[in-house]
């Protein structure tokens, strides 16, 4: 029983931390949507930083706060390259969202798409 308590406690206490962080990045998503820039589109590496650094790290590590509570996937190990190199798998898992990353299928174009995950292949050693 106590051991019940405990987990529902420790599932409340993520949805607290990450239910304000879903609500920011929905209003830094909407921000960045609705741009004054004369419709100039991010570059790859800025909608990277934009939408995926903050789990995946700049360096693609996984390395971050909100890597390790989501268990993102680091990008510069071989190992886990061995078993994702189908280019179609990222597009896929950006698109429709896996595990625990939420799906960008509606939030960005097929191009943007695409090349999200070209860019995440620059991180292979």
């Amino acid at each position: 029983m106590k051991l019940l308590l405990k987990l529902i406690l420790v599932v409340v206490g993520i949805l607290l931390v990450v239910n304000p962080l879903t609500r920011n990045q929905a209003a830094h998503d909407r921000a960045f949507t609705v741009s004054p820039s004369a419709g100039t589109a991010p570059s790859t590496e800025t909608l990277f930083k934009q939408k995926c650094s903050k789990c995946h790290g700049a360096d693609g590590s996984g390395d971050t706060s909100m890597g390790r509570i989501f268990n993102a996937p680091d990008f510069t190990d071989g190992g886990w390259w061995a078993k994702h190199s189908n280019a179609g798998e990222l597009v896929n898992a950006i698109k429709h969202g896996k595990k625990n990353m939420p799906a960008f299928g509606r939030k960005l174009t097929g191009a943007q798409i695409a090349s999200l995950a070209a860019y995440v292949q620059h991180f292979k050693r």
